[in-house]
């Protein structure tokens, strides 16, 4: 039997002087030998919480600063199994984190290690729809997207009502 792998990605956003949220993409070279578009991720070490994990490996790949990310919630988990035992596919269990990032979308760095090639882009929901090569990680940053959103709307229906309070 295969060993199950834990990792946790980071649906990395910010917000927009437009309003609209913008999701962090990092190019990559895939097994496959073509040149992907995907979000920060990495393998949970040792006992490490799954939460810290999703943020460290951000930070780790991105060199966002701890402290200018908030894991906001849980989106999604996955199951990939390599059904044909292809060398180099692991098992693994996949679980996916919306985390907001309140620095400077113009600072980030992407290291060139673990696949990466150091190439960012910060992409509108239209750019990641057309970007993204998987559909199930179009159809999860949909779902993203939408969290986002219904979380803009309470927060500001909250703040309206703060605002007719004084």
């Amino acid at each position: 039997m295969w060993e199950i792998i834990q990792s946790a990605w980071g649906v990395v956003y910010y917000i927009a002087p437009d309003g609209e949220p913008r999701y962090l993409l990092i190019k990559r070279h895939a097994l496959s030998g073509k040149i992907e578009r995907v979000a920060p991720k990495g393998k949970i070490q040792g006992n490490e919480d799954i939460q810290k994990t999703a943020l460290r490996e951000v930070s780790e790949e991105t060199g966002i600063p701890l402290n200018q990310m908030r894991l906001k919630e849980k989106v999604w988990t996955t199951q990939l199994r390599n059904t044909e035992k292809i060398k180099g596919q692991m098992d693994k269990d996949v679980t996916y984190f919306l985390i907001q990032y309140f620095g400077d979308p113009d600072v980030v760095n992407i290291d060139t290690v673990e696949w990466y090639i150091g190439i960012y882009k910060w992409a509108t929901l239209s750019d990641v729809l057309g970007l993204i090569y998987y559909q199930d990680i179009r159809e999860l940053i949909r779902k993203a997207h939408t969290m986002i959103k219904e979380g803009k709307k309470i927060s500001d229906i909250k703040q309206n009502f703060m605002d007719k309070l004084e």
